[in-house]
């Protein structure tokens, strides 16, 4: 995550690209404001409401901020109004043109069927045994009977966890109109790839980790970077677990040097990393996002600008992590490794879903985040400053689906079709800044080629804003928690 002081981000947004390899003239990067920032201004605090005790998720050791309504159906957190904006936010790229993607251009040698990196050496402190992975086998069953998937071993979030949630019966947002219009023109782009060989040029997408954290060698990290633009990092609202627990694993949240000398995390000895394994010394500025599932714990825990070091085992900027069984939220104001405090896997397209015909659970997707408003909406937790206040931007975590009237057609693929039908039934939240109607996936040999040009034919004008306060005004609602009430 790179952290550029305010007057240099118009410059430097030209040439600070992210790691995640792209085609010419395509962002690919589009996970650009993780960084947390500051609320520009807040109402006077007396003004406002108690806010409802943070979840015991782990946080107890640092309560959440105030929740201060900042509109009919957003919040943001309550700060002190006095203090400057962040000036450790990264730049916003460049929008990129949506291109249609070259069907040719990932494929090779490394496009096996089955790619899956089995980790069995030993590990920075012992040996291990984990797969590393980005979608080799189908994991979600087909015939669930409820929104949601499985991952090794574990559902992804309880079944009325919101990302779970069919949306398709919620009103739309009285803003909608305002919101596309700020979006743009724009066809949607799936931001991911058939190449499954992280030394490769062609190697888009998100991947996951799956380790078993009960027999696994935890491995020893660093919170820094070599990288002189990438400032401190926001321990303050990262979590981990510190090596004097032992097997307990205890996590620390906030994880403050004070609280977690020795910091570790379940790091695979080979793992799958965003933009692929980059040894640069310097550490140039990309998300490398880590996700890894700990299949012992049902734990997930997610990482940003991840680079192995010799000194330290792995530089790491920030981590969060999500218990797999909990509609917790975390704190509100906190980042995670997706700018809208989200967990990213989740959210993200796997093939073998895809494939089977049947997606349960909504989609992350980015736009430029000058077109966010510095606000967010549940059930994000965190906000950017790139954009303004202006009502006709959408805020952070804003939820969109396709539009009813959409006929998708019959002679679309499998995996197209479900993907399609997704946006429809569960939605896609914005969740970073990057370009515009970017969908984030895994990358995966099994991605058809035919997928690309069906589900990038459809144009933002097919999408609507979703009017969410409609949960939020149930019965039992409560902010802290993902959980949607029954009607």
């Amino acid at each position: 995550m790179r952290r550029l002081p305010w007057l240099s981000v118009a410059v430097l947004s030209v040439v600070a690209c992210s790691s995640t390899k792209a085609p010419p003239g395509v962002d690919g990067s589009s996970k650009d404001d993780v960084g947390r920032a500051d609320a520009a201004a807040t109402p006077d605090a007396s003004s406002l409401p108690d806010a409802p005790p943070a979840p015991a998720d782990t946080r107890a050791s640092s309560p959440a901020p105030d929740v201060s309504p900042a509109g009919p159906d957003t919040v943001q957190p309550s700060r002190d109004a006095s203090q400057p904006n962040d000036t450790r936010l990264p730049s916003d790229t460049a929008p990129a043109s949506d291109l249609p993607r070259n069907p040719d251009a990932t494929m090779g040698p490394d496009a096996s069927p089955d790619n899956r990196a089995i980790d069995q050496s030993p590990g920075v402190d012992g040996p291990a045994g984990v797969d590393a992975r980005s979608d080799s086998q189908p994991d979600a069953p087909v015939d669930a009977p409820t929104g949601g998937r499985t991952l090794g071993g574990c559902s992804v979030l309880p079944s009325n966890h919101v990302f779970n949630t069919p949306v398709a019966d919620l009103p739309v947002h009285p803003s909608s109109a305002a919101f596309i219009s700020t979006i743009g023109n724009h066809n949607i782009h799936l931001d991911l790839g058939t190449s499954t060989d992280m030394t490769s040029q062609e190697y888009y997408g998100i991947p996951y980790n799956v380790v078993a954290g009960n027999a696994l060698a935890w491995t020893h990290i660093s919170y820094s970077s070599t990288d002189p633009d990438m400032g401190d990092p926001a321990l303050d609202e990262t979590d981990c677990v510190d090596q004097s627990s032992g097997t307990a694993h205890t996590i620390v949240s906030p994880c403050l040097a004070s609280k977690a000398s020795k910091p570790w995390l379940p790091i695979p000895t080979s793992p799958l990393v965003e933009g692929g394994l980059d040894r640069d010394l310097a550490q140039p500025y990309g998300d490398h996002h880590m996700l890894i599932v700990d299949s012992d714990t049902c734990r997930l825990w997610e990482l940003y600008h991840c680079y192995p070091s010799d000194a330290h085992g792995w530089d790491v900027f920030g981590s969060a992590t999500f218990d797999l069984k909990s509609n917790a939220l975390r704190p509100a104001g906190w980042t995670s490794a997706d700018a809208a405090g989200f967990p990213i896997l989740p959210l993200l397209l796997l093939a073998s879903e895809a494939s089977s015909g049947e997606i349960k659970h909504a989609l992350r997707f980015t736009i430029n985040s000058g077109s966010i408003r510095k606000e967010y909406v549940w059930p994000a937790r965190h906000l950017t400053n790139n954009g303004t206040t202006s009502s006709s931007l959408p805020p952070m975590g804003q939820l969109f689906r396709l539009k009813a009237s959409y006929q998708i057609p019959s002679s679309y693929g499998t995996q197209s079709r479900a993907i399609l039908q997704a946006l429809k039934t569960y939605g896609m939240y914005i969740a970073d800044g990057g370009s515009a109607m970017y969908v984030q996936g895994e990358p995966s040999a099994n991605w058809q080629d035919s997928t690309f040009s069906q589900v990038q034919s459809v144009g933002s004008s097919q999408f609507e804003a979703v009017d969410i306060s409609t949960i939020m005004n149930r019965t039992g609602f409560d902010p802290n928690s993902a959980a949607v009430p029954s009607p």
